[in-house]
């Protein structure tokens, strides 16, 4: 490896990570934003929250991984040609094609990596969110309690504690009552209590200590007791129901199953069997294409970076956002299409991969040795000329009505 390419490695790196982290930030915080209202609505400890978004963490990654790389190349050769690095680069005899070996080589790099992102980290980290967001629905006790909140597992049982610790398993300042079919109340106040299950049975109970029971039944006069120890048996379960197994949901299932489950569909009667064979393919092929098309990636960036000056830049970048738009969504169709059996994913989902490819080729071929003005520049100069018109028009406006 020469010293420019490891110093475009560097550079590209570099970018890559700042731009990664941005991207895979905003995404991130918005879903952490929705997740905290999902938890004030099922009164969801904040815990939970925060594994929820931590599971979350790959899907966002393999949406953010192709525009990070793909800003980071632009930027980059943008940046190279404002500080006529570029031009010192092709002065020693390198070409273009030849910078940018090394950049084509991380694209591989990451596609490969993008590969075991998508096809095998995502659907373990997607089944594992939906395992967490169901505890969080259906847990009744551990998830649900809080400080000096009343708690109401069940009609006719309200549960209050000055103290919760943060495994929901120690409390503080007890306070119970429960009111019977029959009429019949039951008051408790403890000091403390401690929460235990039987990892066997499942069986759980509270004890309580230093207790104060008082029991009101219909027609005899209510009598209290003074306990050391109580043990209390609720009524209600304190743990979910185990979720699901994996693989009942196409994008659960890994990289290596779908294949298998391609070639060969399971027989009817299977309860993993549910899942329509069209939606199998189209997830299989979804996720190949996503994957390999970060190699494309650079091949678009360099030419664009490169056509992308000082003055340009904005145009540059916003046509960028745009393909890379067109392309996301353009396989979002396609996959759908392939997903209800409309058309096969050879057209749906690889022909538009194609297309793109062919696209970003041709740019980069095109690319000069001497970086001559070539169509790409006039382009983002007719852009960057009528963004400047209308801003023209607008202040000219503006000023007049004043």
């Amino acid at each position: 490896m020469s010293i420019i390419d490891k110093y475009l490695l560097s550079l590209t790196m570099r970018r890559l990570m700042i731009a990664l982290s941005i991207v895979l930030l905003t995404l991130v915080l918005e879903r952490v934003l929705r997740l905290f209202e999902f938890a004030a609505a099922n009164n969801a400890a904040m815990g939970l929250v925060f594994q929820m978004a931590a599971n979350l963490v790959p899907h966002y990654l393999g949406l953010a991984l192709p525009a990070a790389f793909f800003i980071s190349i632009l930027l980059l050769m943008a940046q190279l040609g404002d500080d006529n690095e570029l031009d010192v680069i092709l002065a020693t005899g390198s070409s273009v094609r030849r910078m940018a070996r090394i950049i084509l080589i991380c694209g591989i790099v990451l596609s490969i990596l993008s590969v075991l992102l998508l096809g095998y980290l995502q659907p373990y980290s997607r089944y594992a969110y939906r395992a967490v967001r169901h505890v969080a629905t259906h847990a009744v006790w551990n998830e649900a309690i809080s400080e000096k909140t009343f708690f109401t597992p069940t009609d006719g049982l309200t549960i209050l504690a000055d103290e919760v610790d943060f495994g929901g398993k120690g409390l503080g300042g007890v306070f119970l009552h429960q009111l019977s079919d029959d009429g019949s109340k039951m008051t408790i106040t403890a000091e403390a209590g401690q929460v235990e299950t039987d990892d066997v049975t499942g069986e759980t109970k509270i004890l309580l200590q230093n207790v104060v029971q008082m029991i009101e039944k219909p027609g005899t006069a209510p009598y209290t007791l003074f306990l050391g120890q109580l043990t209390y048996k609720p009524d209600f379960a304190f743990q979910p129901a185990p979720y699901r197994a994996r693989g009942r949901e196409q994008r659960e299932l890994t990289l290596g199953e779908l294949w298998e489950r391609n070639a060969n569909p399971l027989p009817e009667g299977d309860e993993a069997s549910d899942i329509e064979q069209n939606k199998i393919t189209s997830e299989l092929h979804a996720r190949l294409v996503r994957s390999l098309s970060i190699m494309a990636m650079p091949l678009l960036a360099i030419p664009m970076g490169i056509s992308a000056k000082r003055r340009r830049r904005g145009p540059a970048i916003a046509t960028a956002v745009l393909l890379l738009l067109l392309l996301h969504y353009t396989l979002q169709v396609g996959e759908g299409l392939v997903g209800i059996g409309v058309t096969s994913p050879w057209i749906g989902l690889w022909l538009p991969l194609g297309v793109f490819s062919f696209f970003c080729g041709r740019l980069f071929l095109r690319v000069d040795q001497r970086l001559r003005p070539n169509k790409l520049e006039m382009f983002f100069d007719r852009l960057d000329s009528c963004i400047e018109f209308v801003k023209t028009r607008l202040s000219r406006k503006g000023r007049a009505s004043e």
